[in-house]
């Protein structure tokens, strides 16, 4: 496995019962479970992770549905400009620009097995290109709100994040 560490406060959840939901400005929300996130059309992206403690895990795979995928089955209206991604304690999140998540991944495996839960399974948000700062990186996402403007208030990750290291 790889030396991507865990932290504390990992939640406790039945993997059966855990739904992705995409909702807010779309003309087809979609509630997915493990199973369906499985069945789309999977990727895999190799890259190093580092974090803002100065820690980086080399070549980490990680193999999951473009949200580009995602975003065409819920189908964004018009007005759409971005998305609030939310784990499952409904505290931790973070918002971006819908250009910019389309390119990110909502991973289901780390390194050829599946996600564990201590590094964020069932699903986890990785970012790719612009390099992307940790804290984004979204572990145990629940749901993912597109929306008009920019939540900037309910953007709690990188408050959040840095507190830890403070």
């Amino acid at each position: 496995m790889s030396d991507l560490p865990t932290f504390d406060g990992v939640p406790e959840f039945d993997p059966d019962a855990w739904r992705l939901s995409v909702t807010g400005r779309v003309a087809t929300p979609e509630e997915l479970s493990i199973e369906d996130l499985r069945a789309l059309p999977l990727e895999s992206v190799t890259d190093d992770f580092e974090c803002v403690e100065g820690w980086v895990a080399p070549d980490l795979t990680w193999r999951g549905v473009r949200l580009r995928t995602l975003l065409e089955r819920v189908d964004p209206t018009d007005d759409a400009r971005y998305a609030l991604v939310t784990a499952m304690d409904g505290d931790y999140a973070c918002s971006f620009p819908l250009d910019r998540l389309q390119e990110a991944l909502l991973a289901v495996e780390l390194d050829g097995e599946p996600l564990p839960r201590g590094h964020g399974g069932p699903a986890r948000l990785v970012p790719i290109g612009e390099e992307p700062d940790c804290w984004e990186s979204i572990k145990w996402v629940s749901s993912i709100a597109v929306l008009e403007t920019d939540p900037v208030e309910a953007d709690t990750a990188e408050a959040l994040a840095l507190s830890r290291i403070e």
